[in-house]
């Protein structure tokens, strides 16, 4: 089987080295880097982790070294890079990382990193995905010509993986009907690495997964499974709401089952997305990355919410905000939590105070200044909050929790179809999403 035994500090090490040169380079380019950011822990489980992240090309050095800082961060075991074909190998393969491209404006500008304290190169090259010439005026290359670059990697135990950084070409006037030639293409080049074991592709493929323009019945007979089947979540990936950027499994390998997948926000305008595969177990406590939808069970998502505030112990911080809180059994978890000593924050949308918020005023105090507060802030969407939100330091056993919740904590609203929660763990998140919450009440880090 496809596995990694590593100790968790020497990765987190190397890390936090890695995010230290980034986020310096950040600090050269103007605005300066936050120094306090922390990776997220290293997961001694075993598995392999995927990070796929495009980053728009033409963005400022600090803006780039933060989406990198993001990326790594994740402890990532591959890293399929996308419009990268400007930015030197030096930064998106710092120290302890190696990368494999071919240099050139077309050749360069997908990437394939690795963690080179795990995992070891035996070949690798890049592979001709289309080949359609035509530009407009106003584009700078001709967006029909497209290589992937791919990597052979072999680990300690013999194990060998190919990992294949793709970037499709959109549908234009110059490139009709180029997405599934492309598919053909990257299938091509996955059945002949695949004679060295499992393959895994990754990168902007340009075309929608919840689309018709994609060829789902086309693409599983060249023998491509797409990691949002094997999880059967696909989430956004793009600015736009569109699900764009995709990873694959030839043959869909039994030997690497997808056990979580999640994505986050970045500069760029795609979203990076990590898919963990393999024997990744659940993380460590109870709050595993990933998503809770309340498809088939109504009340999963609220049930989340309850869970996340009863589990957090003595001494912990819970940081909580809903755009509209009704019902008894969450302010009876915030009352428990209290009652045990945990620092409760909460922030809630009503335009008029409300028979709950006047009981958490009462519970809590309203100073912002204390560690526990409660607040009422109506001009809800100007900070950049979830429709809802927890913020745990610590609960059942999980550091850094952050759950975002895409639908206010109000019984109805969170029973009708669709509400969706996204779990995140990583200290990256955690910090993103705290500096809203606390400007949302005007209060300085």
């Amino acid at each position: 089987m496809l596995l990694r035994r590593f100790g968790a500090l020497p990765s987190a090490l190397t890390a936090l080295a890695v995010l230290a040169t980034l986020l310096a380079l950040a600090a050269a380019g103007g605005n300066g880097g936050r120094s306090d950011l922390k990776p997220a822990a290293a997961d001694p489980a075993g598995g392999v982790r995927l990070v796929q992240a495009n980053i728009k090309s033409g963005m400022s050095l600090e803006r780039t070294a933060a989406d990198l800082g993001q990326v790594f961060a994740q402890l990532p075991d591959f890293i399929t890079f996308n419009e990268v074909s400007s930015r030197p190998d030096t930064l998106l393969a710092p120290p302890g990382y190696a990368i494999q491209r071919t240099p050139g404006t077309y050749t360069g500008a997908t990437a394939v990193v690795w963690d080179a304290t795990r995992w070891t190169k035996i070949a690798g090259g890049n592979y001709n995905i289309s080949n359609v010439w035509g530009k407009s005026r106003k584009q700078k290359v001709h967006w029909g010509v497209r290589y992937a670059n791919w990597a052979t990697l072999r680990n300690a135990e013999g194990r060998t993986v190919s990992v294949v950084a793709v970037h499709f070409s959109p549908v234009t006037r110059y490139t009709p009907g180029i997405t599934l030639p492309s598919y053909q293409r990257m299938a091509a080049l996955a059945q002949t690495l695949s004679a060295s074991g499992p393959v895994l592709m990754a990168g902007d493929v340009n075309v929608h997964f919840n689309g018709g323009g994609y060829p789902r019945n086309e693409i599983a007979a060249m023998g491509l499974v797409n990691v949002f089947d094997l999880f059967g979540v696909a989430p956004p990936t793009h600015d736009s709401g569109a699900v764009i950027d995709h990873a694959y499994l030839y043959q869909g390998d039994p030997l690497l089952p997808v056990t979580n997948l999640t994505t986050a926000e970045l500069y760029s305008d795609h979203k990076m997305m990590v898919v963990d595969l393999g024997n990744v177990g659940p993380r460590a406590g109870a709050f595993a990355p990933g998503w809770v939808t309340n498809k088939g069970d109504a009340k999963a998502t609220l049930r989340l919410v309850r869970s996340s505030i009863n589990q957090a112990p003595p001494g912990s911080a819970l940081h909580l905000a809903t755009k509209k809180l009704s019902g008894k059994g969450i302010y009876r978890a915030i009352v428990n939590a209290r009652a045990r000593g945990v620092e409760v924050q909460i922030i809630t949308g009503h335009r008029k105070a409300t028979d709950l918020d006047r009981k958490l005023a009462k519970l809590l105090g309203t100073k912002k200044k204390h560690k526990s507060w409660a607040k009422r802030k109506s001009d809800w969407g100007s900070y950049g909050l979830p429709r809802a939100l927890v913020l745990a330091s610590t609960s059942g056993g999980t550091r850094a929790v952050r759950i975002d919740f895409n639908r206010p904590w109000v019984t109805k609203a969170q029973k009708k179809s669709g509400s969706i929660a996204q779990i995140r763990s990583d200290q990256f998140g955690y910090d993103e999403m705290f500096i809203k919450f606390f400007a949302a009440v005007g209060r300085t880090i």
